[in-house]
C-alpha cells in the first residue's frame, strides 16, 4: 500500500473520478467518498490503489464514522479534496423551498466543516497537508434564480479563506478552486449545447491543476485558482 492517502470527497463520473485517478497516478492511496457504493467500487477497480467508502457528506455521524475508518486503516492523510455538490436547477426565488436550500448548505458548507474537523488534526500534527475545496462561478457571483447554488458556495468560499489564513502558518495549504464554466459531460453538453470542445472544462485538466496545487512550495502557495475555458465569456 502507498505511504500516504488522498481523500476525495464527492466522487462522481466527472471531476471527482479524474481527481481520484490523478492522485492514484501520483502514488497516493485514494479514499473514495460518495453515497453510491456501487459506483465507488467501479472506480476502485479501475484505478486500483483506492478504498471505496460510501458516505453521506451531509450527515455528521456518517462523516465521523468514515473518517475514523480512514485514520485507523489507511496511511496518513496528506490531501483532502471536498468536491461534493448538490443537484441544482435555476429557480425563481419565490418558488424556492427553504428545505432544499438548507440541504445544499448542509452538504457543501457544513459537510466541509465536519470533514475537516476530523481530518485536519492529523495534518496539523504532521505539519503537512493540502486541502482543496471545489467552488464554482456562483462562489463569487449570485446570479438571478441561482440562490440555492450561490448561498452555500459563497459560504464555503468564506470558510475556505478563514481556514487558509488559520492553518497556512501551521503547514497546511488550503486552496479554493472556482470552476468557471461548464464541465465536459453528457449533462454539461445538454446544458450548453455547443459543438466546440474548447467551450468545455475537461475533468482531467482540472485534476492536473489540483495536483499542481498540492505540489506548490510553501513560498508560493495559491489560495484561489479560477479555471475556465479559453472561450468562456467572463
Amino acid at each position: 500500500m502507498a505511504l500516504r492517502t488522498a481523500v476525495i470527497a464527492g466522487v462522481g463520473p466527472g471531476i471527482g473520478f479524474s481527481l481520484a485517478k490523478a492522485f492514484a497516478n501520483e502514488g497516493y492511496h485514494v479514499a473514495l467518498l460518495a453515497r453510491n457504493q456501487a459506483y465507488l467500487d467501479q472506480v476502485q477497480n479501475e484505478i486500483g490503489n483506492a478504498t471505496a467508502i460510501a458516505c453521506d457528506l451531509s450527515n455528521e455521524s456518517s462523516i465521523k464514522s468514515v473518517t475514523q475508518q480512514i485514520i485507523k486503516d489507511l496511511p496518513p492523510v496528506e490531501v483532502t479534496v471536498m468536491n461534493a455538490g448538490a443537484a441544482f436547477s435555476p429557480k425563481p426565488f419565490l418558488e424556492i423551498n427553504p428545505v432544499d436550500l438548507q440541504a445544499a448548505f448542509n452538504l457543501q458548507t457544513i459537510g466541509t466543516v465536519h470533514l475537516l474537523q476530523n481530518l485536519l488534526p492529523g495534518m496539523l500534527e504532521r505539519q503537512k497537508g493540502t486541502v482543496i475545496i471545489t467552488g464554482a462561478t456562483a462562489s463569487l457571483r449570485g446570479a438571478a434564480r441561482f440562490a440555492p447554488l450561490a448561498v452555500p458556495k459563497f459560504a464555503t468560499r468564506a470558510l475556505a479563506e478563514t481556514l487558509a489564513r488559520e492553518f497556512g502558518p501551521k503547514g497546511v495549504h488550503v486552496s479554493h478552486v472556482i470552476i468557471d464554466g461548464v464541465v465536459d459531460s453528457d449533462k454539461g453538453r445538454a446544458w450548453k449545447r455547443s459543438i466546440n470542445p474548447d467551450d468545455y472544462i475537461q475533468p482531467d485538466a482540472v485534476a492536473w491543476n489540483y495536483v499542481q496545487l498540492h505540489r506548490q512550495p510553501k513560498p508560493t502557495w495559491t489560495f484561489e485558482l479560477v479555471l475556465r475555458p479559453s472561450t468562456e465569456n467572463w
